[in-house]
């Protein structure tokens, strides 16, 4: 019996090996082939990839063309016109005769004023204006395409922000998948090893066949982990993939980690005031209330004068050549008298302002949460990882002292396993803990408006 443990030992740890030599160079050989990602080659595509980082750069331009549009407004307006007009209406006739230079005096006869023959008439002209005081509206105008600019301008960058965090979180949540996978793969072989030394021990009599029921039992429980553990990489490498604008199936190999790492976080009342300053929904929110108090400004302008001049040239003949030409030049002055719907509009105006104001003061309310949650989230987070990595001594020591007690006999080979999934589980713990501090050190970033580069998690 004992040549056949020995056998048996021999023939296992062989197949452990062969197997450990297959999946390195499995895994060295995708190292090769995979090409690798870092957070800043990732945020970098995500950010030419997403569709509304494109549509809010859209938006951007045509804020932009909105602004030149607003600019003509100073210029002058040039038309032309041309007409053809055949008539024998007596009025038609007598005027087209002079436009084209060709009244004579048997046209005062009697019978031509009353009932002239048809005359035909081309008509070209050149019409220009220009305005000289339009009630500033055009300023009006201008500085409210320009605050359309600004604004969308920030748009894109919030949502570049946002983006960035998204990336943030799904990168390192592919790294934390892919460690959770190699810590369930080591307790994997872990348990695996258990189970034949269990069994071996079963079979020369030195330990009792629940032992090695146990072992089945807690094999079991780590390979569904396993199972798990790769079904959680599959999905955060798909939502990562898919967010830089790549195929869900494609593998990287990420060059990041979870290493220890410490993010100086201001305090929380800093914290609130950067928010206010860099935030760019807040900026925005602010042009919001200069935009509404403009449009004030420009219905009180409606009461002012407008002068405008023009001029127009102009050619009459009854063949298109041979006709005769002329001009007008002036110009026009008016101011509206009475106005009934004008009062009514600058108090609605007025009232959106307030609004605007309304609006801001919610938004600041609302970073002011969003700070403090973040402050808060950050720091539970790093008090997370000393608890975890405390936890992890402690479940070392006590699995040491525990198989110390089972070779003794003084312990039972269940209680040993117990405590090998509890290390297990504070490793994992240690893992998470870290993912959360590198993701709320973004959030905070993310509250404060600062998520604008992402090479500090890479350092």
């Amino acid at each position: 019996m004992t040549i056949d443990v020995k056998k048996r030992v021999v023939f296992l740890l062989l197949g452990a090996a062969t197997f450990s030599l297959l999946t390195a160079n499995a895994a060295a050989a995708q190292m090769i082939l995979s090409p690798k990602l870092d957070l800043d080659s990732a945020v970098s595509r995500a950010l030419e990839n997403d569709p509304q980082v494109r549509a809010s750069q859209i938006q951007a331009e045509i804020a932009a063309e909105r602004i030149k549009e607003a600019r003509t407004g100073r210029q002058p307006v040039v038309e032309i016109h041309q007409s053809f007009t055949r008539s024998n209406n007596p009025v038609f006739v007598f005027s087209s005769l002079l436009e084209q230079g060709r009244f004579a005096a048997s046209n005062f006869s009697l019978n031509s004023l009353n009932d002239p023959h048809g005359l035909n008439n081309f008509r070209t002209s050149i019409s220009v204006s220009v305005p000289i005081l339009d009630q500033r509206q055009t300023r009006s105008r201008i500085t409210r395409t320009e605050i359309e600019r600004t604004r969308s301008e920030l748009q894109i960058e919030a949502v570049s922000q946002k983006l960035r965090f998204d990336v943030i979180r799904n990168y390192f949540g592919a790294v934390l998948a892919d460690e959770m996978l190699k810590a369930t793969d080591a307790a994997v072989r872990s348990a695996k090893e258990n189970s034949r030394k269990t069994k071996d021990f079963v079979n020369v009599g030195l330990v009792a066949e629940s032992d090695s029921l146990v072992a089945n039992v807690e094999l079991a429980n780590v390979e569904q982990q396993r199972l798990e553990a790769q079904s959680a990489v599959l999905k955060t490498r798909a939502a990562l993939n898919i967010a830089v604008g790549e195929r869900p199936a494609m593998t990287y190999e990420l060059v990041g980690n979870l290493q220890e790492r410490y993010f100086p976080v201001e305090e929380g009342s800093e914290l609130v005031r950067i928010a206010l300053i860099r935030r760019p929904d807040y900026k925005q929110a602010v042009l919001a209330t200069k935009d509404t108090h403009e449009d004030t400004l420009s219905i009180r302008d409606q009461k002012m004068p407008r002068l405008d001049a023009f001029g127009k040239f102009g050619y009459s003949s009854p063949y298109i050549a041979n006709g005769s030409s002329d001009y007008t030049v002036g110009l026009s002055l008016s101011y509206t008298l009475f106005d009934p719907g004008r009062k009514s509009r600058i108090e609605q105006s007025v009232l959106s302002e307030g609004v605007a104001f309304a609006e801001m003061d919610k938004l600041r309310n609302q970073i002011t949460i969003d700070v403090i949650t973040a402050d808060q989230n950050h720091k539970t987070a790093r008090a997370k990882i000393q608890v975890s990595i405390k936890s992890v001594i402690q479940a070392e020591e006590a699995l040491r002292i525990l198989q110390d007690r089972y070779k003794s006999a003084i312990s039972t080979f269940d209680a040993v396993l117990r405590a090998e999934a509890a290390l297990l589980h504070a490793k994992q713990d240690v893992l998470k803990a870290r993912y959360e501090y590198y993701v709320s050190y973004a959030a905070v970033l993310l509250a404060t408006g600062r998520l604008t580069d992402v090479r500090e998690f890479e350092q």
